[in-house]
């Protein structure tokens, strides 16, 4: 059952699904390349924080591969087309050829009077063309090609631990699209949550050298 379920945007969302081996893993994978082991239980845990520092601050990022996030995903399709970009994961995507498509679209929160009606009119007009072709017994398939970028999609995204920094460093920087930084947020806010050993160090090595 999906879990950490963040919304995003006007009615996006980014949900956890399922996640393995996590800080733990990514700790045995890299002391098994040294056959290491802390000495003592009482300097364990900041033994194993400093070893995340130091395979974060090397870029040595096998040991990141060990750990796994299964997220539930819904977006605009533009944004999904950015997402994609990153092939380092797996991805299942609704499929408009089989699924009809809902009137579910992204309205930007900046748009206001004259500029507003004019989106909502183009898009609903979009639709009713859609749902004209598919009533008119045109395939799903050919009639999707109507259809606006603004659409809401929904796909399962399963990533490691390695990756998934690498689609935070990009997305959250202020170069990025400002709606795919809203994912990258609620994705960190998970990260965080799950894996923090992992995500402390990647965030101090991602702050602004002053």
């Amino acid at each position: 059952m999906p879990q950490n379920k963040i919304k995003v945007l006007d009615n996006g969302y980014v949900a956890l699904v399922d996640c393995m081996g996590m800080d733990k893993a990514v700790i045995e994978a890299a002391r098994r390349c040294y056959m290491s082991e802390p000495q003592g239980e009482d300097a364990a845990a900041a033994a194993d924080a400093k070893l995340v520092r130091h395979l974060i601050l090397k870029d040595h990022g096998t040991p990141f591969e060990h750990a796994y996030f299964r997220f539930d995903v819904k977006c605009p399709i533009f944004v999904a087309r950015q997402w994609i970009r990153h092939r380092i994961g797996t991805y299942n995507e609704m499929s408009l050829r089989y699924c009809l498509a809902k009137r579910d679209y992204y309205t930007p929160s900046s748009l206001t009077g004259e500029a507003l009606e004019k989106y909502k009119k183009s898009v609903n007009e979009a639709f009713d063309t859609y749902e004209t072709l598919v009533a008119s017994g045109i395939k799903r398939e050919q009639a999707r090609g109507v259809l606006p970028l603004s659409l809401y999609t929904l796909y399962y995204w399963t990533v490691n631990a390695r990756s998934l920094m690498n689609f935070l460093k990009l997305r959250l920087d202020k170069a990025a699209q400002a709606e795919i930084r809203e994912y990258a947020e609620a994705l960190l806010e998970i990260f965080k949550e799950k894996m923090p050993v992992t995500a402390k160090a990647f965030e101090e090595k991602m702050k602004p050298k002053e």
